[in-house]
Protein backbone atom coordinates (compact mmCIF):
# COMPACT_ATOMS: atom_id res chain seq x y z
CA UNK A 1 0.00 0.00 0.00
CA UNK A 2 1.48 3.70 -0.56
CA UNK A 3 -0.45 7.04 -0.24
CA UNK A 4 0.95 10.33 -0.50
CA UNK A 5 -0.34 13.03 1.74
CA UNK A 6 1.21 16.45 1.47
CA UNK A 7 4.78 14.70 0.76
CA UNK A 8 4.72 12.78 3.60
CA UNK A 9 5.02 8.98 1.69
CA UNK A 10 3.13 6.05 3.82
CA UNK A 11 4.12 2.79 2.86
CA UNK A 12 2.97 -0.69 4.13
CA UNK A 13 3.29 -4.82 2.85
CA UNK A 14 3.07 -7.49 5.12
CA UNK A 15 6.31 -7.24 6.73
CA UNK A 16 6.28 -3.45 8.05
CA UNK A 17 5.53 0.15 7.90
CA UNK A 18 7.40 3.18 7.08
CA UNK A 19 6.88 7.05 6.71
CA UNK A 20 9.16 9.27 4.52
CA UNK A 21 9.06 12.96 4.94
CA UNK A 22 9.95 14.44 1.43
CA UNK A 23 10.69 17.90 3.79
CA UNK A 24 14.29 16.82 4.69
CA UNK A 25 14.05 13.32 3.13
CA UNK A 26 13.78 11.79 6.56
CA UNK A 27 12.00 8.52 7.70
CA UNK A 28 9.51 9.17 10.51
CA UNK A 29 8.40 6.18 11.29
CA UNK A 30 9.49 2.50 10.93
CA UNK A 31 7.08 -0.59 12.35
CA UNK A 32 8.01 -4.25 11.51
CA UNK A 33 4.64 -6.49 11.99
CA UNK A 34 6.39 -8.33 14.39
CA UNK A 35 6.36 -5.46 16.68
CA UNK A 36 3.83 -3.04 18.70
CA UNK A 37 6.38 0.11 19.15
CA UNK A 38 7.59 1.76 16.52
CA UNK A 39 11.70 1.64 15.97
CA UNK A 40 11.86 5.48 15.83
CA UNK A 41 10.97 8.33 17.98
CA UNK A 42 9.15 11.15 17.07
CA UNK A 43 8.44 14.61 18.74
CA UNK A 44 5.19 15.08 19.22
CA UNK A 45 5.23 18.82 19.13
CA UNK A 46 6.92 18.83 15.60
CA UNK A 47 4.93 21.53 13.70
CA UNK A 48 5.47 20.01 10.00
CA UNK A 49 5.10 23.15 8.13
CA UNK A 50 7.75 21.93 5.56
CA UNK A 51 9.78 24.79 6.90
CA UNK A 52 11.02 23.54 10.33
CA UNK A 53 13.17 20.96 10.65
CA UNK A 54 11.66 17.38 12.12
CA UNK A 55 12.88 16.16 15.06
CA UNK A 56 13.05 12.17 15.41
CA UNK A 57 12.64 9.72 13.08
CA UNK A 58 16.01 9.62 11.13
CA UNK A 59 17.00 13.56 10.05
CA UNK A 60 19.75 13.74 7.41
CA UNK A 61 22.73 15.98 8.62
CA UNK A 62 24.94 16.56 5.27
CA UNK A 63 26.80 18.45 4.27
CA UNK A 64 27.43 19.58 7.73
CA UNK A 65 27.49 18.23 11.13
CA UNK A 66 26.20 20.13 14.14
CA UNK A 67 27.91 23.69 14.25
CA UNK A 68 31.38 22.20 13.12
CA UNK A 69 33.65 24.36 11.84
CA UNK A 70 33.82 22.48 8.46
CA UNK A 71 31.10 24.26 6.40
CA UNK A 72 30.25 26.39 8.44
CA UNK A 73 28.32 28.74 5.51
CA UNK A 74 25.99 25.72 5.57
CA UNK A 75 23.34 25.78 8.48
CA UNK A 76 23.52 24.10 11.58
CA UNK A 77 23.29 20.24 10.55
CA UNK A 78 23.42 21.02 7.21
CA UNK A 79 20.75 22.11 4.80
CA UNK A 80 19.81 18.58 3.78
CA UNK A 81 17.08 18.22 6.74
CA UNK A 82 15.25 21.63 5.74
CA UNK A 83 15.09 20.53 2.04
CA UNK A 84 12.62 19.44 -0.01
CA UNK A 85 13.81 16.10 -1.88
CA UNK A 86 12.30 14.37 -5.01
CA UNK A 87 10.88 11.21 -4.33
CA UNK A 88 12.99 9.17 -7.76
CA UNK A 89 10.92 6.32 -7.30
CA UNK A 90 9.34 3.46 -5.32
CA UNK A 91 8.35 -0.18 -5.27
CA UNK A 92 6.96 -2.49 -3.35
CA UNK A 93 5.62 -6.26 -2.92
CA UNK A 94 4.76 -8.60 -0.31
CA UNK A 95 8.12 -8.69 1.40
CA UNK A 96 9.75 -6.00 0.21
CA UNK A 97 9.70 -1.97 0.19
CA UNK A 98 12.25 0.24 -1.80
CA UNK A 99 12.27 3.80 -2.24
CA UNK A 100 14.87 6.51 -3.73
CA UNK A 101 15.11 9.86 -2.84
CA UNK A 102 17.58 12.71 -3.82
CA UNK A 103 18.54 16.23 -3.57
CA UNK A 104 20.27 18.93 -5.93
CA UNK A 105 21.04 21.58 -3.40
CA UNK A 106 19.32 24.85 -4.01
CA UNK A 107 21.78 27.54 -5.96
CA UNK A 108 22.02 29.43 -2.82
CA UNK A 109 24.18 26.82 -1.41
CA UNK A 110 26.26 27.11 -4.30
CA UNK A 111 27.27 23.16 -3.23
CA UNK A 112 28.45 21.18 -6.63
CA UNK A 113 27.08 18.02 -4.72
CA UNK A 114 23.84 15.81 -5.07
CA UNK A 115 22.59 13.82 -2.10
CA UNK A 116 20.35 10.11 -2.92
CA UNK A 117 19.07 8.49 -0.28
CA UNK A 118 18.21 4.59 -0.69
CA UNK A 119 15.71 3.08 1.41
CA UNK A 120 14.97 -0.52 1.41
CA UNK A 121 12.51 -2.61 4.17
CA UNK A 122 12.70 -6.72 4.21
CA UNK A 123 13.20 -8.58 7.49
CA UNK A 124 15.51 -5.33 8.63
CA UNK A 125 15.34 -1.68 7.17
CA UNK A 126 18.29 -0.26 5.05
CA UNK A 127 19.16 3.08 4.77
CA UNK A 128 21.89 4.61 2.41
CA UNK A 129 23.14 8.42 1.92
CA UNK A 130 25.12 8.48 -1.42
CA UNK A 131 27.52 11.86 -1.96
CA UNK A 132 28.56 12.81 -5.29
CA UNK A 133 30.71 15.61 -6.10
CA UNK A 134 29.79 17.27 -9.46
CA UNK A 135 32.29 19.47 -9.69
CA UNK A 136 35.72 19.99 -10.49
CA UNK A 137 36.87 20.66 -7.05
CA UNK A 138 37.30 18.73 -3.62
CA UNK A 139 34.78 18.85 -1.48
CA UNK A 140 34.95 18.07 2.33
CA UNK A 141 31.77 17.25 4.14
CA UNK A 142 30.62 15.47 7.05
CA UNK A 143 27.29 13.24 7.50
CA UNK A 144 25.54 11.60 10.20
CA UNK A 145 22.04 8.99 10.23
CA UNK A 146 20.50 11.09 12.92
CA UNK A 147 18.52 8.25 14.17
CA UNK A 148 16.33 8.73 17.01
CA UNK A 149 15.31 5.50 18.54
CA UNK A 150 12.15 4.93 20.39
CA UNK A 151 12.85 3.37 24.12
CA UNK A 152 10.26 2.62 26.64
CA UNK A 153 12.63 4.74 29.46
CA UNK A 154 15.88 5.85 28.51
CA UNK A 155 17.20 5.03 32.56
CA UNK A 156 16.11 1.81 31.33
CA UNK A 157 18.14 1.12 28.02
CA UNK A 158 21.73 -0.38 27.55
CA UNK A 159 23.74 0.69 24.22
CA UNK A 160 25.89 -2.15 23.83
CA UNK A 161 28.90 -3.01 21.31
CA UNK A 162 30.78 0.48 22.19
CA UNK A 163 33.13 -0.55 24.83
CA UNK A 164 36.60 0.03 25.00
CA UNK A 165 35.91 2.91 22.19
CA UNK A 166 37.59 6.69 22.81
CA UNK A 167 35.07 9.10 22.44
CA UNK A 168 34.97 12.58 22.42
CA UNK A 169 32.41 14.44 24.36
CA UNK A 170 30.83 17.91 23.00
CA UNK A 171 29.90 18.49 26.90
CA UNK A 172 33.20 19.83 27.54
CA UNK A 173 35.21 18.67 24.92
CA UNK A 174 37.19 16.11 26.36
CA UNK A 175 38.43 12.39 24.98
CA UNK A 176 37.46 9.51 27.30
CA UNK A 177 37.65 5.89 26.74
CA UNK A 178 34.10 3.81 27.39
CA UNK A 179 35.09 0.98 29.86
CA UNK A 180 31.41 -0.93 29.92
CA UNK A 181 28.18 -0.60 28.23
CA UNK A 182 26.37 2.27 28.03
CA UNK A 183 23.96 3.75 30.46
CA UNK A 184 22.39 7.10 30.05
CA UNK A 185 20.38 8.73 32.67
CA UNK A 186 21.81 12.36 32.73
CA UNK A 187 22.86 14.46 29.49
CA UNK A 188 25.20 12.68 27.07
CA UNK A 189 26.66 13.99 23.55
CA UNK A 190 29.73 12.33 22.22
CA UNK A 191 30.94 10.94 19.33
CA UNK A 192 32.82 7.63 19.49
CA UNK A 193 35.18 6.02 17.12
CA UNK A 194 33.85 3.17 16.11
CA UNK A 195 32.83 1.11 13.24
CA UNK A 196 31.17 -2.07 13.81
CA UNK A 197 27.70 -3.12 15.18
CA UNK A 198 25.63 -1.37 18.19
CA UNK A 199 22.77 -2.84 20.38
CA UNK A 200 20.16 -0.89 22.46
CA UNK A 201 18.74 -3.85 24.78
CA UNK A 202 15.29 -2.27 25.87
CA UNK A 203 14.05 -3.61 28.72
CA UNK A 204 10.86 -1.83 29.11
CA UNK A 205 9.43 -2.58 25.70
CA UNK A 206 11.43 -6.27 25.85
CA UNK A 207 13.29 -5.79 22.34
CA UNK A 208 16.89 -5.31 20.91
CA UNK A 209 17.15 -3.13 18.49
CA UNK A 210 20.79 -4.24 16.42
CA UNK A 211 22.33 -0.94 14.18
CA UNK A 212 25.05 -1.64 11.45
CA UNK A 213 27.04 0.39 10.01
CA UNK A 214 28.91 0.16 6.58
CA UNK A 215 31.30 3.72 5.33
CA UNK A 216 30.70 5.11 9.01
CA UNK A 217 34.13 5.72 11.30
CA UNK A 218 32.00 7.52 13.82
CA UNK A 219 29.11 6.30 16.14
CA UNK A 220 27.46 9.69 17.66
CA UNK A 221 25.08 8.69 21.06
CA UNK A 222 23.07 11.84 22.27
CA UNK A 223 20.09 12.25 24.68
CA UNK A 224 19.55 15.79 25.48
CA UNK A 225 17.77 15.22 29.35
CA UNK A 226 15.48 18.05 28.89
CA UNK A 227 12.35 18.57 26.89
CA UNK A 228 12.83 20.46 23.61
CA UNK A 229 10.66 22.58 21.16
CA UNK A 230 9.31 19.74 19.22
CA UNK A 231 8.80 17.27 22.63
CA UNK A 232 5.76 17.00 24.76
CA UNK A 233 6.25 16.44 28.39
CA UNK A 234 8.92 13.92 29.41
CA UNK A 235 9.56 13.06 26.11
CA UNK A 236 12.84 13.54 25.82
CA UNK A 237 13.44 9.81 28.13
CA UNK A 238 11.98 7.82 25.49
CA UNK A 239 14.50 8.12 23.22
CA UNK A 240 18.52 7.51 22.42
CA UNK A 241 19.84 8.58 19.36
CA UNK A 242 22.74 6.45 17.85
CA UNK A 243 23.95 7.58 14.53
CA UNK A 244 26.02 6.64 12.07
CA UNK A 245 28.51 9.56 10.80
CA UNK A 246 31.61 10.54 9.66
CA UNK A 247 32.20 13.95 11.27
CA UNK A 248 35.06 15.93 13.12
CA UNK A 249 38.29 14.02 12.54
CA UNK A 250 36.66 11.67 10.34
CA UNK A 251 35.00 14.09 7.67
CA UNK A 252 34.96 12.78 3.68
CA UNK A 253 36.78 14.43 0.83
CA UNK A 254 35.54 13.66 -2.70
CA UNK A 255 37.35 13.81 -5.12
CA UNK A 256 35.92 15.25 -8.19
CA UNK A 257 33.33 13.18 -9.98
CA UNK A 258 33.43 10.69 -6.65
CA UNK A 259 30.92 9.25 -4.72
CA UNK A 260 30.67 8.47 -1.09
CA UNK A 261 28.32 6.13 0.64
CA UNK A 262 27.25 5.74 4.31
CA UNK A 263 24.88 3.13 5.19
CA UNK A 264 22.70 1.63 8.40
CA UNK A 265 20.94 -1.69 9.09
CA UNK A 266 18.60 -1.99 11.32
CA UNK A 267 17.11 -5.03 13.07
CA UNK A 268 14.67 -5.47 15.65
CA UNK A 269 14.06 -8.91 17.63
CA UNK A 270 12.16 -9.67 20.87
CA UNK A 271 14.38 -10.55 24.28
Amino acid sequence: MISNNNGLICLSNQKAECKISLFGGQIISYRPKTQKHDVFWLGDLNKFDNASAIRGGVPVCWPRFAAEELNNHFPRHGFARISNWNLDGIEIDEDKIEAKLSLVPDVKYNADVTATLFIKITDCLECSLETTNLGNKIFNFSEALHAYFNVGLRDETIVRGLSGCSYKSSLDGEIYTLENDLKINQEFDAAFNHTGIAKIEDKVFNRIITLEKIGSNKTIVWNPDKDLAEMSAGQCKNFICVEPANQGDAFITLQPKQSHKITMIVRVKNI
